[in-house]
């Protein structure tokens, strides 16, 4: 189904959505002020949301609604627990509105999302990858231009042979953390979704894992390559029980990166790290200050979301040369406390994973599972949890995924079960097993 009914305003829109991507992911390739991708965000929604009135497709916006409603809870529920701390201390009114801004540009995030899936569907993924590209084609061709392409070319080589261990310094230009990121997403979506052109996918996939090569970060390498294995595994076991999976999943992810921080915590992570001379880039100085911070317990409540940020910057006794732990798990416990922190890692990898399959049936489950991988990974090392591509298109890869299936009774599996064959058998086990409950009751009562 399509918003635009007319051939050439559907290719004007295309075109449209396609400069505005430009402009969006220049500005995430720090080429532009921070808030103009914030402010494209807003119009892409304004944009969706006079479509609604011109045409309006209602099973499509309760679609993107609900899924703006699953995704941004736990940032929602990040400002509310904030909000009650910085109440009972007192703070002024510049840390309340710094934390609450970031808040903010993630639903604008989120709701661009979904409003570029309202307007284009199953495309949104190949439109918004054009913009992408010659956003971070265009920085590349003026960094290639600096130093000359020769120059460009050798140091691409030099860094894909040594896995990033020698990095001129073209390639450190090229090394744009929140666009990179973002490619990963690309490389693991194209890698594991088929597309209806074989050869369309292709080049999607070679055009994102260029970019995703030419930016280089170490931890995304092998969070994409475990992301798409995983997938793929998923497919081919098709576990019965996929909620108990992900509950098992969930729950063992949390106790493993707990422990994590129980280590940082204790000092033995850094002094494990020192023995095996591991080289943790300023890490373990960043790790060893803000161990005092905060208690590994549930009377720990937190500090209040981007405390940190605003404790680097804004604090005069603070003296290290960074303003972030690069580890989302440390950073995040510090500002929400124990028991938001537990919710965060439960919801993201169980409960929405029980959404998605309750409505869209596996397979979009098993992406999603794959997604959270790869993200959860990233959090080991960066500060991905507020970068905008990652956030912008794990989101949209997801929502393509389960729309397509929603609305195309696209085929699921090897055994080419649509979408409505497979509620209908659920539904037949589901009064099946309603059927043996009563037989049985009816048994006992005789008894």
């Amino acid at each position: 189904m399509d918003i635009f009914k007319s051939k050439p305003l559907k290719l004007a829109s295309a075109g449209f959505y396609i400069l505005l991507m430009i402009v969006c992911f220049y500005c995430a390739c720090y080429q532009l002020p921070v808030g103009v991708k914030y402010g494209i965000n807003l119009l892409v929604v304004g944009w969706a949301c006079l479509m609604f009135f011109i045409h309006p497709m209602f099973n499509r916006a309760i679609f993107c609604l609900r899924f703006f409603a699953l995704f941004f809870f736990p940032y929602l529920m990040f400002w509310m627990w904030s909000v009650a701390i910085w109440i009972t201390e007192f703070q002024t009114f510049n840390y309340i509105l710094r934390g609450s801004l970031n808040i903010f540009y993630m639903a604008t995030n989120i709701l661009f999302a979904a409003a570029a899936v309202y307007l284009f569907g199953e495309d949104t993924m190949p439109l918004t990858l054009a913009g992408m590209a010659l956003a971070n084609g265009l920085v590349a061709l003026q960094v290639a231009a600096r130093a000359g392409i020769g120059t460009f070319i050798s140091e691409y080589i030099r860094l894909l042979i040594t896995f990033a261990d020698d990095t001129g310094g073209a390639m450190r230009q090229m090394e744009l953390h929140d666009m990179v990121y973002g490619w990963g997403v690309m490389v693991i979506y194209y890698a594991i979704h088929k597309e209806k052109n074989h050869k369309t996918q292709a080049v999607c996939f070679l055009i994102s894992m260029l970019f995703f090569t030419l930016g280089f970060k170490r931890i995304a390498v092998p969070a994409a390559l475990g992301a798409a294995v995983m997938y793929h595994c998923l497919c081919r076991w098709k576990p019965k029980h996929i909620r108990a999976l992900a509950n098992i999943m969930a729950l063992a992810a949390g106790g493993c990166i707990f422990f994590y921080l129980w280590l940082i915590k204790s000092g033995i992570f850094v002094e494990l790290a020192n023995e095996l001379e591991i080289d943790l880039m300023y890490r373990d100085v960043i790790y060893t200050y803000f161990s005092d911070f905060f208690e590994l317990a549930p009377s720990y409540i937190g500090r209040g979301i981007r405390f940190i940020y605003t404790y680097c910057t804004e604090d005069p006794s603070y003296h290290l040369a960074t303003t972030a732990l690069h580890n989302v798990y440390m950073e995040t416990y510090i500002e929400v406390g124990f028991w938001c922190w537990w919710i965060w890692i439960l919801f993201e990898l169980s409960f929405r994973i029980h959404r998605v399959e309750e409505r869209y049936t596996e397979i979009p489950a098993y992406a999603l599972m794959a997604m959270n991988l790869y993200v959860f990974f990233t959090y080991l090392t960066d500060n991905t949890l507020f970068y905008y591509a990652i956030n912008v298109l794990y989101r949209m890869a997801i929502m393509v995924w389960c729309l397509e299936v929603s609305e195309n009774g696209n085929l699921l599996d090897s055994e080419t079960r649509s979408l409505a064959a497979v509620k209908e058998s659920r539904q037949k086990k589901r009064n099946k097993k309603r059927e043996e409950e009563n037989v049985e009751g009816d048994f006992h009562i005789c008894v």
